[in-house]
């Protein structure tokens, strides 16, 4: 039996670009937990058997929608905050990047896109550090860019 080739920690990044610097894209600090979803809307229709009326009918799926998902949990970071509340305060989406480290072979690359931040929420707990969660979602196309070779 081999041993699977796993991804660490660090090779699952959420990056926003900078507010300072456009085309520039930085991953906010504190984050200890970071997901990256995609996922479909359908609709269904249940096709009969035309041979067979009384036969179990299979269910086709039609592709409505397309979406992605970014979210994070962690440390209140004093360096992202500005980031943050801007990326919420913003009417308009930010671009953000989820990179998955290794080479195109290995299915690196990264996902890019227009996101809102949705849910930016603060929390604390005596005698422990401040936490941040923070939930974006996609708006428009999120394209996949494989890492080079």
């Amino acid at each position: 039996m081999a041993q699977a080739t796993t991804v660490p920690f660090s090779g699952v990044k959420v990056m926003l670009e900078s507010t300072m610097t456009p085309g520039t894209f930085v991953a906010p600090c504190g984050l200890t937990e970071r997901s990256f979803t995609l996922s479909k809307e359908t609709n269904d229709t249940t096709s009969i058997d035309c041979e067979d009326e009384d036969k179990a009918a299979y269910v086709d799926r039609d592709v409505v929608s397309k979406s992605a998902t970014i979210s994070g949990e962690g440390v209140l970071a004093r360096e992202s905050i500005s980031r943050w509340r801007a990326a919420f305060e913003s009417d308009e989406p930010v671009l953000a990047r989820v990179v998955l480290a290794g080479a195109a072979a290995e299915g690196g690359g990264s996902w890019e896109g227009l996101f809102h931040l949705t849910s930016f929420e603060i929390g604390a707990t005596r005698g422990e550090r401040a936490t941040v969660s923070v939930e974006m979602q996609s708006s428009g196309a999120v394209t996949f860019t494989a890492a080079a070779a």
